[in-house]
């Protein structure tokens, strides 16, 4: 509810749903509702966080819903739980259900705003991102529900949602979001790079809660972020919790000689671990994905959290209390349940909160989705 200081990782998949509540605002990184199964694929069920979202927001408004890129596991659901429209044609009374939440304000990159396909999940949020585009330099584009920010590294990266809320755009530069388009039948070319990175800084009686979001950003946007920015300002990719992009892929963080989803070791890059490495303090890692195993299908990839253990050890053991600073949604042991993962931003930094086990909405059927060149790591 509004007043709460809260970092929430919803489980839903292998898919990003993240929610910051600070300073009476809510800002929510991207979702992927009911587009993914809790656990594998014998599950028919999904996750059901549409009621902690509205108890978060406690007015149908949410102040900013940030779009890092396109792809269907970050847009899934879009307009299952938002507005879309203008906020003039918002129903307050629906006969069989909640009125659904008006966004008051959406980022994306520019690539967002033009992207080179659509599929049934993006459409949503596409149509109406090009909608509020439209009305950008009208008295109406300043409206709360109509409001459109394009984050454009080339023009502006540090900002502030309130006093102490603040953000800092890291990724992607022009070069990175303006991406070959595929030729007419081939596969379309990843989003991936064009994803938004931001620092977030939420501050509390002068302490900070440092966030790191990634979207799933290519470990070639994260070799340029260290020869940039950590070699100058390593501040500037600091952390207390850091949310491992694209799940936890290897891809993010290395190369995979061979190819293929079937988890196994890669060729890490040490430049993108560097570009990750600025933690602060004991902190935490967490991978918006099905519980990691050995040998699995890909992402998340056991190879690719060993690595980040050995960001959280910090040189020293990879023992049991830093195995327990890497979260992952889809549960840690080999019995755990998807869970959502809640930290509470305190002036100490962050706290990990208990686990708490979503709710579940039927599927009746269909895969998992991961989309746009996001389907293995």
């Amino acid at each position: 509810m509004r007043g709460d200081y809260r970092l929430t990782t919803f489980a839903s998949g292998c898919g990003d749903s993240i929610l910051i509540e600070a300073h009476d605002k809510v800002v929510m990184i991207d979702i992927h509702y009911r587009a993914a199964r809790a656990q594998d694929d014998e599950d028919d069920e999904a996750p059901d966080f549409a009621s902690d979202i509205r108890q978060a927001c406690g007015n149908d408004h949410l102040d900013v819903f940030v779009s890092t890129h396109p792809d269907k596991d970050h847009v899934g659901g879009f307009s299952e739980i938002f507005h879309c429209g203008s906020p003039e044609t918002w129903d307050s009374d629906p006969d069989n259900s909640d009125p659904k939440i008006i966004v008051d304000e959406i980022w994306c990159s520019p690539y967002g705003l033009n992207p080179h396909y659509t599929t049934d999940q993006s459409k949503p949020l596409t149509d109406e991102i090009k909608r509020r585009y439209a009305l950008q330099s009208t008295d109406a584009g300043y409206r709360d529900g109509n409001r459109l920010k394009v984050m454009d590294t080339s023009k502006v990266t540090t900002g502030s949602i309130a006093t102490d809320f603040e953000w800092r755009l890291l990724a992607p530069t022009p070069a990175e979001w303006d991406i070959p388009k595929a030729p007419e039948g081939c596969t379309p070319t990843s989003s991936n790079p064009t994803s938004l990175v931001i620092q977030w800084t939420v501050r509390r009686y002068g302490g900070d809660n440092l966030i790191l979001t990634c979207g799933d950003t290519s470990v070639e946007v994260l070799e340029r972020l260290e020869k940039e920015i950590h070699r100058k300002n390593p501040d500037h990719l600091a952390w207390h919790i850091l949310l491992a992009p694209h799940h936890c892929s290897r891809r993010s963080i290395g190369r995979v000689p061979f190819g293929g989803c079937t988890d196994g070791e890669f060729v890490e890059s040490i430049e993108a671990l560097k570009a990750l490495g600025e933690q602060r303090g004991n902190g935490y890692v967490v991978s918006s994905s099905r519980r990691v195993v050995r040998g699995g299908d890909t992402p998340p990839s056991w190879h690719a959290k060993r690595r980040y253990l050995r960001i959280l050890a910090n040189g020293g053991e990879i023992n049991g209390s830093v195995e327990g600073r890497f979260r992952c949604t889809g549960g840690n042991g080999a019995s755990d349940l998807p869970a959502h993962i809640v930290f509470n931003l305190t002036m100490g930094g962050p706290t990990l909160a208990p686990a708490k086990v979503p709710a579940t909405v039927g599927l009746g059927g269909g895969g998992a989705a991961v989309g746009g060149g996001g389907s293995y790591g």
